[in-house]
């Protein structure tokens, strides 16, 4: 009878342990960069924040030397939609961070409510971007061009677009390189949303 209640006992104890072993791995388990990315990119829905491009320094370009807006205009659970302005009026631009099926994506979107398919230029790409890799983490995330990218814009097929919330410096950060190379970033002000 000893020797049935001492293992008894022993079984608890082991089972007690390997509960609380697997309690404890569970709460090292981190949130999957990707969502979590997402979900910190949510906390600004409804915000509106100003900035201005700081590379190229190319005063042709037609986003340099003006004041940049971005309006985090709608928010659900699979879908960011980040509408552009520049010197106040609506750019027709957006971009557009997606959950699919395939990973987190980044999409451009150049076309509005006033704008159609038809009203692009030739040069005007409409659609283009990419999945996140691995790289990225909760605060920051990197989108090389897709294949679609590719066949719609052939020199942007080396696109990598890099978006990042700083907390250190209070701002957000969308930046883009091709063939390895700086070809455009703008910086936005955190600390004071525009009502």
């Amino acid at each position: 009878m000893k020797n049935n209640t001492h293992i008894a006992i022993v079984l608890i104890v082991l089972l007690s342990g390997i509960f609380i072993l697997g309690c404890e791995r569970e709460e090292v388990v981190e949130a999957d960069p990707h969502d979590a990315f997402f979900q910190n990119m949510t906390e600004m829905c409804g915000q509106m924040f100003s900035g201005e491009a700081v590379f190229p320094d190319d005063p042709d370009h037609p986003l340099v030397d003006t004041e940049l807006r971005i309006h985090f205009s709608s928010c659900d659970d699979d879908i960011i939609r980040i509408e552009l302005y520049r010197d106040v009026d609506y750019w027709h631009g957006a971009w557009v961070i997606e959950k699919r099926e395939e990973g987190l994506h980044l999409y451009h979107d150049h076309l509005g409510d006033e704008r159609t398919e038809a009203d692009l230029g030739e040069d005007d790409a409409h659609g283009y971007g990419g999945y996140a890799d691995d790289r990225g983490s909760v605060l920051v995330q990197y989108f090389p061009a897709d294949d679609i990218t590719a066949e719609m814009i052939p020199e942007a097929e080396t696109n990598v677009w890099m978006m990042e919330i700083n907390p250190e410096t209070n701002e957000f950060v969308y930046y883009l390189e091709r063939h390895d190379e700086p070809r455009f970033r703008v910086v936005f002000d955190l600390t004071q949303p525009i009502e």
